[in-house]
């Protein structure tokens, strides 16, 4: 349907406004795409920092070294491979793949409501905390070919925790952005 034939929805400014904003969206996609790839054709290894849920997982850099903005090390951006669900769609995403492996990344005390604030704790969800992750990946060896989801309080841990996932050969691993601060679906909470 065509904007204008939304008119009761939207005057002609807004449409225009609509129509601006899709087209720059559109426009830095692809200024965005075609950076990466001339980097890529012309040899150049492309950096991000180690996903760590701030904007500046979003920045480019054509060098090693550390992340201006939380100094995290910077990597491959290649070697970034987890997808990310919103929190919105957590628990309709958890119910269509009720196979999922859920991982929260949380301490003991926040996985068992007793930190305050408290955000609660997904059903079925197993805890490892990101800070024990590396030493307790042989416990999920067993689950490296399902797909692993896996959340904390505002996606700061997961996404490190989805990165480790990734390097250690879990391919499926899919990261909650936001965190549990932003999940407003109680449908798949204890």
């Amino acid at each position: 349907m065509s904007c204008y034939g939304q008119a009761r929805y939207h005057s002609k400014n807004n449409c225009n406004l609509l129509r601006v904003m899709k087209l720059t969206t559109l426009l830095l996609a692809t200024f965005l795409c075609s950076t990466f790839v001339q980097a890529q054709k012309a040899g150049k290894v492309v950096y991000k920092c180690l996903p760590c849920g701030n904007e500046c997982d979003k920045v480019a850099y054509s060098a090693e070294g550390k992340c201006t903005h939380c100094g995290m090390q910077l990597v491959g951006a290649s070697t970034i491979n987890f997808t990310e669900v919103s929190p919105a769609g957590m628990c309709d995403y958890i119910a269509l793949h009720p196979q999922i492996v859920l991982l929260d990344v949380r301490t003991k005390e926040e996985y068992e409501g007793k930190a305050n604030p408290d955000y609660g704790t997904i059903k079925g969800a197993i805890n490892i905390p990101v800070q024990e992750l590396p030493q307790r990946l042989s416990e999920l060896e067993k689950y490296k070919g399902k797909e692993i989801l896996v959340y904390c309080s505002h996606s700061h841990r997961s996404p490190q925790a989805a990165y480790l996932l990734t390097q250690e050969g879990f391919d499926k691993v899919v990261n909650m952005a936001g965190g549990m601060s932003v999940l407003q679906d109680t449908s798949c909470k204890k």
